[in-house]
């Protein structure tokens, strides 16, 4: 009767302001993910059960946070991405960092490294730390973190197609500082899936390429707890143009599907589960429909892990979420309000409980960030976290009838497209179909639509342009002579180690590489050994491609 009443009079409210309502309410609501927004809310639009959906932090389905102190407990984690074209250089900029109240970047890593190429490969020619750094071996990683501590610091790693040996470099580094491998923190990207649709940088076919992925989990979840070997990318998806909505169903469909194999395999779920993290972004241009999404995504992902895949731990339940800003957001017209951007994304993160975020720079769009943007993007952050009061409070948009209506709208839109997947047979078959690249370039094709007609405002580009005299930023250059250095650093490595070793090493991740996936043959053990014996990444991935191919792209969808 209650809700009757409130409708009722919700009405009488529209008929005594007739002209004032009709007329807002006529007016362009761009809303990107297809979720309609109203003008009003009231606790009509919210017949929530209290306790089963939304709860208290710390509880599950953990909808109002994965902690019940919130940021009281713990400040999130202040990430950023960043990387220099030479390892000499990607020390240097970590350690300021470090000094400045910032953690080592979510390591930026160039192009050949990406794809399992070493610095001398003719294909890696004038790519060479171009988009991030350039690591070909062991010795490369060993300059990186020279002065750094492993033990001590969480370390990041922008990795796919090749995350297991990275991942190998990470604990051969460790092994030799004599870190204890239970308290070592960081995370891979490793999330392959994701490249086959929205990136584009992978190397093997999507079975084998899945199979490394859950040799990784495995592997963690026996010597490396505190690791967190899978951070699945939504992301991606909206750089590639998808919708709100598609980035989380796709990026939860990506992680079901790596659970679902490493079950198969008889990985317990709270072995491996607490060791995966979303990254989202955090600022599509709809604030508060995107602190609903983070609200919506803890509440989906801690039900699916409990009643499909049988967690029994809390933690395994918490989704945990970095928030990161950049690509599409921003733009090359009056950069400086790039920062105003990141900022509001920041705050978006902040009352979305996340746990860390990662802010792009004002001149990321012209190339690798210069040290005083990545400096600025991190003193964003302690503004925020310091000078607002934002992290006093557990949650606290919790209770708005407008927020808590979209988190219930944006998990039902979430759970039919998962749904609508899972019809398919699973993401592995929706993206071979197409499937996912088509909704990706429809969702891209009706927002440039709204950018052309106006119906959404870029400040600046569609909208209150201001002609600037100001020369574009300069961004980092393609230096031929580190290029050089880095193609005959990795040659005089293979003059000095032990080639022998390395050739046993490689064969042992042949053999086993040619036997079918499982716990016998995880190919974990023996890519550490080769990146022990100081094999490259490049001769590592080849071995893998004599055995599993490369992936072709279909050429329609």
């Amino acid at each position: 009767m209650y809700f009757e009443r409130l409708k009722t009079a919700e009405e009488e409210w529209k008929q005594r302001h007739e002209e004032e309502v009709s007329k807002a309410e006529t007016q362009p609501c761009a809303c990107e993910d297809g979720i309609p927004v109203k003008l009003l809310y009231t606790p009509s639009d919210v017949r929530a059960d209290f306790h089963k959906d939304i709860g208290f932090p710390g509880d599950f389905p953990f909808t109002r946070g994965t902690d019940a102190a919130g940021y009281r407990k713990k400040l999130w984690t202040i990430s950023h991405y960043a990387g220099f074209g030479s390892p000499r250089e990607t020390n240097v900029l970590f350690r300021r960092m470090i000094e400045h109240g910032g953690v080592p970047p979510y390591m930026a890593l160039d192009l050949p490294t990406q794809l399992g190429l070493d610095p001398d490969h003719p294909m890696a020619r004038g790519e060479v730390g171009m988009t991030g750094t350039s690591i070909a071996s062991l010795r490369d990683w060993e300059i990186i973190f020279d002065g750094i501590k492993l033990e001590d610091t969480f370390v990041g790693t922008v990795i796919n197609a090749p995350a297991a040996v990275i991942l190998a470099m990470h604990v051969v580094l460790a092994e030799k500082q004599g870190a204890d491998l239970a308290r070592i923190r960081g995370n891979l990207q490793n999330d392959i899936l994701k490249e086959f649709t929205a990136r584009g940088n992978f190397i093997f076919p999507v079975q084998p390429s899945l199979r490394l992925v859950t040799d990784t989990l495995e592997y963690c979840a026996k010597h490396l707890p505190a690791y967190w070997p899978l951070n699945v990318c939504g992301g991606h998806y909206p750089e590639a143009g998808a919708n709100r909505v598609h980035e989380v169903a796709f990026a939860f469909a990506d992680a079901f599907t790596y659970i679902e194999d490493a079950l198969a395999r008889g990985v317990d779920i709270d072995g491996f589960g607490k060791g995966i993290f979303f990254l989202m972004k955090s600022n599509h241009t709809d604030f508060f429909e995107e602190v609903a999404k983070f609200r919506a995504m803890r509440r989906i992902w801690a039900t699916r892990l409990r009643e499909r895949y049988g967690a029994k731990d809390a933690e395994t339940m918490k989704c945990r979420i970095l928030g990161h800003s950049g690509g599409s957001l921003l733009t090359r017209e009056r950069p400086e309000l790039n920062i105003a951007r990141t900022t509001l994304a920041c705050v978006a993160g902040v009352l979305g409980g996340i746990q860390l975020i990662g802010l792009r720079t004002m001149d990321e769009v012209f190339g690798i960030p210069t040290e005083k943007s990545e400096l600025i993007a991190i003193g964003t952050q302690h503004v925020v976290a310091h000078e607002t009061g934002l992290p006093d409070v557990v949650d606290p948009l919790g209770g708005s009838y407008y927020v808590e209506a979209l988190t219930a709208q944006f998990e039902t839109a979430v759970l039919e497209e998962i749904e609508r997947i899972e019809r398919m047979g699973g993401m592995v078959k929706a993206i071979e179909s197409g499937y996912v690249r088509k909704v990706i370039a429809q969702d891209a094709y009706r927002t440039q639509t709204d950018w052309e007609t106006g119906r959404k405002v870029k400040v600046g580009v569609n909208k209150f342009r201001i002609e600037e005299s100001e020369p574009p930023r300069r961004p980092y250059e393609y230096r031929p002579e580190e290029e050089r250095r880095q193609i005959e650093a990795v040659r005089q490595l293979r003059r000095e180690r032990d080639n022998a070793a390395v050739e046993k090493a490689l064969d042992r991740i042949k053999a086993l590489a040619r036997e079918p996936a499982g716990s016998d043959s995880n190919l974990v053990p023996p890519i550490i050994e080769a990146v022990r014996a100081y094999a490259t990444i490049g001769e590592i991935c080849g071995t893998l491609r004599q055995v599993f191919g490369e992936y072709a792209e279909p050429t329609s969808f």
